[in-house]
């Protein structure tokens, strides 16, 4: 590898923000060195004008070499002078940190890192260093503004102003990460903004660009203005809506369209939920997309961000309150696309219990409600439905514990439930409802209808059959307790037989029993064996049905 293209390889990123050359005093990015150019006023002179804003003020005349000047004396009013930067007057320029949202720290020149502070300012050779959901915006002398986002490094390389004020210039090094800037917002007359990564070199006409780097390769977006992108000797134009990258030691790819904003109209405009969780319709190109939450509708100062790989988008914890969510798309080549701000409102609070019981199958008739304790929580108001909207509520009261028995027996059939919990600022809201299904215990079996026959010392008896799905379990006793059994059995059909029965009293108890064991009440009958001599044929002792 010969040394040029070493240099073109490893070559820098400088992102040159400058404004319309129709500005007087703005730098020019068409020749190799840097200049200011200076309007000429009424009485100027080059030893009165390299007096106030050169460095060396007796170096005016190789001010006149360079500017080409014939006659000194007779200077136009209006003309243009070019004075390069390296001879200009500078003195530092300390940028500003408007916010500071999360962990963010900072590295001075032979000072110990330490947390960043919003307020302070912040001199060449500062390092800052971001971690997740963490941002920084700063403020430099022209009123551009940076907002360096989550998991980014970035130094200070320079923070000037030139010629007493006439010229700002501020040279940021982005080391990894992502940086939004909204450059030189009020077009003065002379701004200068580099911002260099490892892989390209950008100079950029405009407003308001992105532009994210890690070694191996850069991305811009313009979203305003025009964006020039060069590596490996070559340069691309990047307008208005378009982004492009560049890999190290690679010319820049052709700009390609950025992806519209996301369509959020179908977004809840009350959150009552958390985790924060946001379903996007799908968009054609984008292969994953950014969601960021702030309060200003600059999005200077960022509170969460999360990317999903999915059009959903999910964020954790934060006091109720107004916010505003900003979603973009990036296609294949991570290119962020248009932004979309959504507002919506966070209305989480006091938080809803968990659901616990009963679950998705009630037996009973008068069943019990269960929900979690929560913190905080004086009381609760439970809504118990027929409906998935609540419309038709069959039980709405508040409760102090955690728990409520139904108020009125319920009819066979779909119900919903919900809890929402109670505080000294009101009700919260209800937590997500719970569908259940009130299916009755089989009823207890008709044994008064059934005569029993005694034939050998053996007992047996026809039951009707059971409903489908359902079997007969049947006790032979001596006591109504079933405590001492003498024959137990199942039977699918009514059936049985049991054998031997001596002559004497019992207790025959019949329940209906689900295929997963579940069974219903007992019915009780006694029954009197007659001796094993006599054939005593429907000879029934009936007794008051008993259900145990």
């Amino acid at each position: 590898m010969n040394f040029g293209h070493a240099l073109v390889k490893f070559l820098p990123l400088i992102a040159l923000l400058a404004v319309a050359p129709a500005f007087a005093g703005s730098v020019t990015t068409d020749t190799d060195i840097p200049e200011w150019r200076y309007t000429l006023r009424p009485g100027d002179t080059l030893i009165g004008v390299s007096a106030r804003y050169l460095a060396e003020p007796a170096d005016w005349p190789k001010l006149q070499k360079h500017n080409q000047i014939i006659r000194p004396r007779q200077l136009t009013p209006g003309n243009t002078l070019r004075i390069p930067l390296a001879w200009l007057r500078h003195e530092p320029a300390p940028a500003t940190v408007v916010s500071v949202t999360g962990q963010v720290s900072v590295k001075l020149p032979n000072v110990a890192e330490r947390a960043l502070l919003a307020g302070e300012q912040l001199v060449s050779g500062a390092l800052l260093s971001t971690s997740t959901n963490s941002s920084a915006t700063l403020r430099f002398a022209d009123n551009s503004v940076m907002v360096l986002q989550p998991a980014a490094r970035l130094s200070l390389d320079t923070v000037s102003v030139y010629a007493g004020g006439g010229m700002v210039d501020t040279q940021l090094r982005l080391q990894q990460g992502r940086v939004e800037i909204v450059a030189n917002p009020g077009r003065a007359s002379s701004s200068r903004l580099h911002v260099i990564t490892p892989s390209a070199v950008a100079a950029v006409r405009g407003t308001r660009f992105r532009v994210s780097a890690d070694a191996a390769v850069t991305r811009e977006e313009t979203l305003e203005g025009e964006v020039g992108l060069s590596a490996a000797g070559k340069q691309v134009g990047v307008p208005e809506g378009k982004g492009t990258l560049a890999e190290a030691g690679k010319p820049p790819q052709i700009p390609v369209a950025l992806l519209s904003a996301p369509d959020l109209t179908t977004l809840p405009a009350r959150v009552d939920t958390l985790p924060m969780r946001f379903t996007l319709p799908a968009q054609p190109g984008a292969v994953s997309w950014l969601g960021q939450i702030a309060e200003d509708i600059q999005f200077e100062k960022l509170l969460l961000q999360t990317s999903s790989d999915t059009p959903k988008l999910s964020f954790g914890d934060l006091p109720d309150g107004r916010y505003l969510l900003r979603v973009r798309a990036a296609d294949k080549q991570g290119l962020q696309g248009r932004d979309a701000i959504h507002a919506f409102e966070l209305d989480a609070r006091p938080f809803a219990p968990l659901l616990t019981a009963p679950g998705t199958r009630v037996r009973i008739a008068l069943p019990e409600w269960q929900w979690s304790r929560v913190v905080g929580a004086s009381g609760y108001q439970i809504h118990v439905a027929r409906d998935v909207d609540f419309s038709d509520l069959v039980q709405s009261e508040h409760t102090a514990e955690p728990r409520l028995k139904a108020s009125k027996e319920l009819k066979p059939g779909g119900y919903y439930w919900r809890v929402a919990s109670v505080d000294g600022s009101g009700q919260g809201p209800f937590s997500a409802s719970q569908r259940f299904t009130y299916d009755p215990l089989p009823g207890a079996p008709e044994l008064s209808q059934t005569a029993p026959t005694f034939a050998d010392n053996a007992l047996m008896l026809a039951l009707p059959a059971p409903p489908a799905g359902l079997q007969y379990e049947l006790v032979l006793s001596r006591d109504a307790e079933r405590k001492q059994v003498v024959w137990k059995g199942l039977s699918p059909d009514g059936k049985l037989k049991a054998s031997p029965v001596e002559p004497a009293t019992y207790f025959l108890a019949a329940r209906l029993v689900e295929a997963d064991g579940t069974a219903g009440p007992y019915a009780t009958r006694v029954i009197e064996a007659p001796p094993s001599r006599f054939r005593w044929e429907l000879l029934l002792f009936l007794l008051p049905l008993l259900a145990i």
